[in-house]
């Protein structure tokens, strides 16, 4: 018996040193400088909190469709506009709400872009292991920032710099045989809907971006598999009945997506020449919003400078 409960304690010291270890070297590989502002959890969770205090002026919020065809690099290089991408993989409405109202409370914005497609994705349906990596993630930086230990051996202070804003640069080619009018209507067979419980995370969105004198835009970036003129209408329905701007690239522009050479999957997400397309274009709409500033030439904003000096050469 004595023997047994020994070998528990041990087990459970054990654990204890473990976890000890892992939160240690977690906050270690942290890519940011605000763990005792922000913790643990919402540092790993949403990596715009690591920027400088008020520093953002736009945010986009959404899925993979965001991070694949919105480079704030493109953005801050022709207009001096800071932007972010608080995308993740098949983002949902509450994870969604929660990057919003962590990063407003080190940034105050003054555009919110929503990428539409997320109001149409059900949180119950969510694959299990997307949710078990998400949490997990949060609360265990190691997993997700393992590599960065090799930044601590290098001279260069801006090795820890996001460079890409949230954007994922692509560079793949696998063109699309649809045709690139008609994919809207190729879709319409498909059932959707927009849940409840999604209108009413969308709801307070809004009161957050009012309450913060934050402005909303409701965003459908081009897709033929993920969009669909029935997607469209709804949306657009939905964005009228808020007085919300809509800005769907599927239907009212002239971006004119090439989809042989412009996306990686066959139609699904841009590569990196149609997300300039988008880039430019959303760049020229926050213009002539005459809300944000260029912040080109501005000392205190020297690190995007820099940060888009080491992107171009990526670029290469």
């Amino acid at each position: 018996m004595r023997k047994c409960v020994k070998n528990a304690i041990k087990s459970i010291i054990f654990l204890l040193l473990f976890c000890i270890l892992v939160e240690g070297i977690s906050i270690i590989l942290l890519p940011f400088d605000k763990v005792k502002k922000y913790g643990i959890y919402k540092t790993s969770a949403y990596e715009i909190v690591a920027e400088k205090d008020n520093s953002i002026d736009a945010i986009f919020l959404g899925d993979s469709l965001v991070y694949s065809s919105i480079s704030p690099m493109e953005i801050w290089n022709s207009y001096g506009y800071t932007s972010y991408d608080c995308a993740q993989p098949a983002q949902i409405m509450p994870y969604a709400y929660d990057y919003l109202e962590a990063a407003i409370e080190s940034q105050h914005p003054k555009l919110v872009f929503i990428e539409a497609n997320i109001l149409f994705r059900d949180p119950e349906k969510l694959p299990l292991y997307k949710k078990v990596a998400y949490r997990i993630g949060n609360y265990i930086p190691i997993i997700k920032y393992h590599s960065n230990w090799k930044k601590y051996f290098t001279k260069d202070k801006n090795s820890w710099l996001n460079v890409d804003k949230g954007y994922i640069y692509i560079t793949g080619i696998k063109p699309s045989k649809k045709d690139k009018l008609n994919y809207m209507h190729d879709n319409d067979e498909l059932e959707v809907s927009i849940l409840p419980e999604n209108i009413e995370y969308f709801d307070n969105m809004i009161k957050l971006c009012e309450e913060n004198d934050i402005e909303l835009v409701l965003l459908a970036v081009p897709s033929q598999k993920s969009w669909s003129f029935t997607k469209y209408s709804m949306v657009k329905l939905l964005a009228d009945s808020k007085g919300l701007e809509f800005i769907d690239f599927n239907i009212d522009n002239d971006l004119d997506i090439d989809w042989a050479t412009e996306t990686k999957d066959k139609g699904n997400h841009l590569n990196y020449w149609g997300a300039v397309k988008v880039s430019a274009y959303l760049g020229e709409y926050m213009e002539k919003t005459g809300l944000l500033t260029d912040h080109r030439g501005d000392s205190e904003y020297k690190s995007w400078t820099t940060a888009y000096g080491i992107y171009k050469e990526k670029l290469k």
